[in-house]
């Protein structure tokens, strides 16, 4: 009798084994995308920052969606108004350390805004990004199909910063998590500049068809009227990375080009392994960002990125690829 009340919990175990297995086996991406992660360590930003927009306890509030945005206007000897402004969006660990210094390092020449899109400031965590990676962040559900909260919300903070700086032409820079995000944004006219810094939405978890690994994770009415803006764009990857996907970059050279008839749109930059030597580098910008030597690579993607939102219209790009 005990063999044969047990038979029915083994065929039980069996089944799930077999199911989990067959996930497993099925699903390469899910492999690929976990062997992928990044592994960087954050520090620690000690400056100072504002916050700016707030019309509610929870920060600047748009339809039902508030969050903080922190602004750094840089040299308090300058007039920020002058400075042209900049909307920095974090990325998938959120709002870290690092992503505070970049934003010091970028308001020596714009006003910077960073809007705090999940987590807590000044701190690392993969677990937001990875809800909402998986549709679990009620905000970002619908980010492909152009039915989500988020996007909305983002293009009325560019409307604040209209106000802030009238007359003057807005950049957005977007990484990672964030990093097709500025072309969602691109129906407001005085966006004249956006960086696309590893653009990894949607994560090829499931699906790693060649239609999933060039998506670029916003609704294809968001394209469409992208590609009527006369912004420019900039693009960013690592050679060797494995979570942001090459065909993402072909994808934009061909929409927002037309196969190569208008070049001037799109540059890219692309850091080949031997500029950074670093395991499963991923983020151009902020992650993989070093003091002294180690970091040359990012600091030379900042550079570029800063020479390219001060002028959009004339920059050339000093190594593309």
């Amino acid at each position: 009798m005990k063999m044969v009340s047990m038979c029915p919990i083994r065929s039980f175990a069996k089944d799930i084994l077999a199911l989990g297995l067959a996930l497993l086996l099925s699903s390469c991406a899910m492999v690929e995308s976990i062997r992928c992660l990044p592994h960087g360590e954050d520090s620690k930003f000690v400056g100072k920052w504002e916050t700016c927009f707030n019309n509610d306890d929870d920060g600047f509030k748009a339809d039902s969606i508030a969050h903080p945005i922190y602004c750094f206007p840089g040299d308090p000897s300058q007039s920020s108004d002058r400075k042209p402004p900049v909307l920095l969006l974090h990325e998938l660990p959120g709002l870290s350390g690092k992503t505070l210094e970049y934003t010091r390092k970028l308001s020596q020449d714009f006003t910077v805004y960073v809007p705090l899109l999940f987590g807590k400031p000044n701190s690392q965590s993969n677990w937001h990004g990875f809800l909402i990676t998986v549709g679990l962040n009620g905000e970002w559900r619908g980010v492909e199909s152009g039915t989500s909260d988020v996007v909305p919300w983002l293009r009325a903070v560019v409307m604040k910063i209209e106000e802030a700086h009238p007359g003057q032409q807005i950049g957005v820079i977007g990484n990672c998590l964030t990093g097709s995000l500025p072309l969602a944004l691109l129906g407001n006219q005085n966006i004249r500049a956006v960086v696309l810094a590893q653009p990894t939405l949607p994560l090829t978890i499931f699906d790693n068809s060649s239609e999933a690994r060039s998506s670029l994770g916003i609704s294809q009415d968001e394209i469409a009227q992208a590609k009527q803006s006369s912004a420019r764009i900039f693009y960013l990857r690592f050679e060797q990375d494995c979570v942001s996907k090459p065909e993402k970059r072909w994808k934009v050279w061909d929409l927002f080009t037309e196969r190569g008839k208008f070049p001037d749109r799109v540059h890219k930059w692309v850091i080949p392994y031997e500029k950074q030597p670093v395991e499963h580098a991923h983020s151009t910008l902020i992650g993989e960002w070093r003091v002294g030597e180690f970091g040359k690579a990012t600091n030379d993607a900042r550079e570029e990125v800063r020479r390219f939102l001060l002028d959009p219209v004339t920059f050339e790009s000093t190594s593309e690829r």
